[in-house]
C-alpha cells in the first residue's frame, strides 16, 4: 500500500484463510467502503444461501377462462442471447441446429396453446408480481438510466430487458431496418442533423434519443460512421416497462402463430392469482448458471433480479431493493455471526448505488465462507471470473506467472466513477482455495492515475497469496 502512490486513507485491504475464515492480512479492513459491483460477490453468494444451490427459475405460461397468463419467476436469462446461442431448434428441413432466436423461444408456448386446442382469448396476461413495479432504483445516475449497465429489472425479464436496433443507412441518413427481438410497433427516426458518414469502420458520435411521452418512438442523432456496402451496426436499446413490452411481444408471436388475442398487458394487483393449468413447457434456469453469467461478466440486471428474487423468497412478498438488502443482511449474520452484518449496508445487488457499504474484512470472510462450504464451493468459485483467461480479468494478470507458481486467482472487479475494487480467491490451481482476499480502494478521481494505481495494487497482492505455498 505504501508503495501504491495512493492516499492511505483510500485502500482497504483484507486476507482471509478458506479453511479457517481468519483474517490473517488486514489494513483498514474495517473501513466502510464503497465496493462497486463486488456488491456481487454478496449478492451471488447470497443467493446460494437464501434460495440454495439446487434452485431453478421457472418461467411458465397458464390458461384461464378466455386468458392466458405468462407468469414470472425473475428469471434474468430469459431469453437471453448468451443462452439463446447454447440451444438447438429444428429447421424447415428437419435438421437440428444449434442456437435459437427470441421468436423461436417463444414460439414454444405459441405451439403449446395451439396443442391445447387454443385458438383465440380475449387476453394476454404477463404477471410479474414475483417483484415490485419499481424498475429502476432511485440512486442510479438519472442521466445513465438508457445504458445497457441500467438496464431495468421486473418479475418478468426477457432478452437482458434490452432490443437491439440494427442501423442501416437510407441514402446518407441512418435508419433502424430491423428490432431484435421483432417488435414492429417500435419507431425511429432521424433528426435534422443525423447523418451517415462511410469513411470509418464504426459508430461515431451517433445515439438513441427517446421520443418525449412515449417509449416507443426514439429519435437518431448524430453521425454514424458506416462504411459503403457495410451491414447494419448493432445498437442495443434499453426496454422500459419490460412486463407491458413483453406482453404485447408474446401476443404478435400468438397471432403470428394462428391464436388470435384481443389485448394484451401487465397484471395488476387487482388480479387473481393465476391458475395452475400450464400451457407449453415451462422455462427453467439454474442459479448456478445465472451467478456464473452476474459474476464472470458483470450482469447487473442479473443481480437486481437475484436481490429481489432471494427478498420475494424470504418474506412471501414481491422482490423489493429493501426486502433483498434484508435477505443479504441475514445470509451475512447466518453465515458470518450476527456482528458481521453491522459491516454491511445495502442498497441495491450490482453495486451501481454509491450508498452500498462494505468492510474488506467482510468481503474477505465472506468469500472464505463460501469456498469452504462444500455445498456451495466449486458453483460459487466457477462463477467468478479467472484471472488471465475470462470474464472482466480475461486481460489482466500474468496467466504464465499464474502457470509457473500452479495457482489460480478468481475474482470479481468492480469500477463506478472514482472507485476501483478487486475481491476474490487465490489457491493451487484446480483445488479449494487457501486464501481470500478483498482490496478495495475509493476516492481515486483526486488522484493521477487513480484507476491504473489501484488495479496494480490489486493484482500485486493477489499474486503475493498466490506465491505463498
Amino acid at each position: 500500500m505504501r508503495g501504491s502512490g495512493l492516499r492511505a486513507d483510500s485502500v482497504a485491504v483484507s486476507v482471509a484463510e478458506v479453511a479457517t475464515g481468519k483474517v490473517v492480512h488486514d489494513q483498514r479492513g474495517d473501513a466502510a467502503m464503497v465496493p462497486a459491483s463486488n456488491m456481487k460477490v454478496l449478492t451471488t453468494g447470497a443467493a446460494l444461501h437464501v434460495l440454495g444451490p439446487a434452485f431453478e427459475f421457472r418461467t411458465r405460461m397458464v390458461r384461464g377462462t378466455d386468458r392466458l397468463t405468462v407468469v414470472g419467476d425473475g428469471d434474468p436469462s430469459l431469453g437471453d442471447p448468451a443462452f439463446l446461442a447454447e440451444l438447438t431448434h429444428v429447421d424447415a428441413a428437419g435438421n437440428k441446429r444449434k442456437g435459437r432466436t427470441a421468436e423461436q423461444l417463444v414460439d414454444l408456448w405459441v405451439q403449446g396453446a395451439r396443442r391445447a386446442g387454443i385458438a383465440s382469448v380475449k387476453e394476454l396476461v404477463v404477471d410479474a408480481r414475483v417483484f415490485d413495479d419499481r424498475y429502476t432504483h432511485p440512486d442510479w445516475p438519472a442521466d445513465q438510466l438508457d445504458n445497457t449497465y441500467c438496464a431495468q429489472v421486473a418479475g418478468l425479464n426477457f432478452h437482458e430487458n434490452l432490443v437491439t436496433a440494427m442501423v442501416g443507412a437510407d441514402g446518407a441518413r441512418p435508419a433502424v431496418v430491423a428490432w431484435e427481438p421483432q417488435a414492429p410497433w417500435l419507431a425511429a427516426a432521424p433528426s435534422a442533423n443525423a447523418t451517415v458518414n462511410g469513411s470509418g469502420k464504426k459508430l461515431a458520435d451517433f445515439r438513441f434519443l427517446r421520443a418525449p411521452k412515449d417509449p416507443d418512438r426514439f429519435i437518431l442523432a448524430g453521425n454514424l460512421r458506416l462504411p459503403k456496402g457495410a451491414p447494419p451496426s448493432p445498437v442495443p436499446v434499453c426496454v422500459r416497462d419490460m412486463p407491458s413490452f413483453f406482453a404485447r411481444y408474446v401476443a404478435a408471436r400468438m397471432a403470428a402463430g394462428g391464436v388470435a388475442v384481443g389485448t394484451s398487458r401487465a397484471a395488476t394487483a387487482a388480479d387473481p392469482a393465476p391458475p395452475d393449468e400450464a400451457v407449453g413447457p415451462v422455462m427453467r434456469m439454474q442459479l448456478a448458471k445465472v451467478i456464473e453469467r452476474c459474476n464472470e461478466e458483470s450482469q447487473n440486471m442479473y443481480a437486481e433480479a437475484l436481490f429481489k428474487r432471494m427478498g420475494a423468497a424470504r418474506t412471501g412478498t414481491p422482490g423489493s431493493w429493501s426486502n433483498g438488502a434484508a435477505a443479504v443482511a441475514a445470509a451475512i449474520a447466518e453465515r458470518l455471526g450476527p456482528q458481521a452484518r453491522a459491516a454491511y449496508t445495502g442498497s441495491d445487488g450490482s453495486g451501481l448505488s454509491r450508498r452500498n457499504s462494505v468492510s474488506a474484512n467482510l468481503l474477505a470472510r465472506w468469500i472464505a465462507s463460501l469456498a469452504a462450504d462444500p455445498a456451495t464451493s466449486a458453483m460459487f468459485v466457477a462463477s467468478l471470473a479467472h484471472a488471465g483467461h475470462e470474464g472482466t480479468v480475461q486481460k489482466r494478470f500474468d496467466a504464465d506467472a499464474l502457470r509457473a507458481l500452479g495457482a489460480e486467482i478468481h475474482c470479481k472487479t468492480g469500477y463506478i466513477n472514482g472507485v476501483s475494487c478487486l475481491s476474490g480467491c487465490v489457491g493451487p490451481a484446480g483445488a479449494t482455495p487457501r486464501w481470500a482476499f478483498s482490496v478495495l480502494c475509493n476516492d481515486l478521481a483526486g488522484t493521477k492515475d487513480g484507476i491504473r494505481k489501484a488495479k496494480d495494487l490489486q493484482e500485486r497482492v493477489a499474486m503475493a497469496r498466490a506465491s505463498v505455498r
